[in-house]
């Protein structure tokens, strides 16, 4: 998969050190992957979520979420931004 919004990672790294071995994990298994479709997504992430139009991973054992959406077709994850808890649930995914 193609990976564009990097820089959410990063900046995530910045600001929270203890997520940046998760969140490098998480881009480095993505990047890897051929998903066509959200179950595929689930055989390798099994907390990850679809809200639509996003697919929301747990990360940093689940002290975070990462917001994305996926374009299969094109083989492209899109990066939204990375929350925590308190941020998280402020926003309506629904």
């Amino acid at each position: 998969m193609r990976v564009v919004g990097r820089e959410v990672l990063s900046e995530a790294m910045r600001k929270h050190s203890e997520w940046r071995a998760s969140l490098e994990s998480w881009l480095k298994v993505t990047a890897s992957a051929s998903w066509t479709s959200f179950p595929d997504v689930r055989k390798t992430w099994k907390s990850a979520d679809y809200v639509k139009p996003y697919v929301i991973f747990n990360v940093a054992q689940n002290r975070a979420r990462l917001v994305t959406t996926i374009v299969y077709v094109a083989s492209i994850v899109q990066i939204h931004e990375v929350l925590d808890h308190k941020k998280y649930d402020r926003r309506d995914f629904r």
